[in-house]
């Protein structure tokens, strides 16, 4: 039996849902360049890649640097630039090798190269930042500790990294005597 078309209800129309932005999405906030000491004065490249909820340790193959390094050397001498130009352009590579994680997915980063690996933000107890002397320059021995394990790295003097830690860390950042917050060294 067929319902009179008085006693047929309306059709009710569904709102299409609007896809909000979700806050429990994962998002690159900054990269770092971080080396890990081998031995007899060499070591392996990494970029700290920090998100809202972990710090990825990306290591950079030889292949990945010599590639990027190639591609800039190429691109200099189609510009026209002459030894020094494609040499200061090949320098730069391995910091644009870095940068490109700023566009990557987290987990597409995890999973570029064997030696990546990862540690959640919540388990990080402390970040404790060394200042040493390094030739004429300073670099940091920085430590990145958790209640299982504690991975050391170097890392350049770099104001820009000590303020990507600190706006993501805070107070389990620790810093060397003379350093303030925001990564400006009272050199004494």
């Amino acid at each position: 039996m067929q319902p009179s078309s008085d006693q047929v209800p309306a059709r009710v129309q569904t709102p299409i849902p609007v896809v909000a932005q979700d806050a429990n999405l994962e998002s690159v906030i900054g990269v770092m360049s971080l080396r890990k000491p081998k031995s007899f004065g060499r070591w392996d490249s990494f970029t700290g890649v920090v998100t809202n909820r972990r710090l990825i340790f990306a290591q950079m193959s030889s292949q990945m640097v010599k590639a990027a390094s190639d591609a800039a050397v190429a691109q200099a001498k189609a510009e026209g630039k002459g030894f020094f130009g494609q040499w200061g352009d090949q320098l730069r590579a391995a910091f644009n090798v870095s940068q490109r994680y700023l566009r990557m997915q987290p987990s597409a980063i995890l999973s570029e190269t064997p030696g990546n690996f990862d540690i959640a933000n919540s388990f990080i107890t402390e970040i404790e930042l060394k200042l040493e002397k390094q030739g004429n320059a300073d670099e940091f021995e920085i430590q990145v500790k958790s209640a299982s394990v504690k991975y050391e790295f170097r890392m350049d003097e770099n104001s820009d990294y000590v303020k990507l830690l600190k706006q993501v860390y805070g107070e389990k950042v620790k810093m060397p005597f003379g350093y303030f917050s925001h990564g400006i060294n009272i050199k004494l």
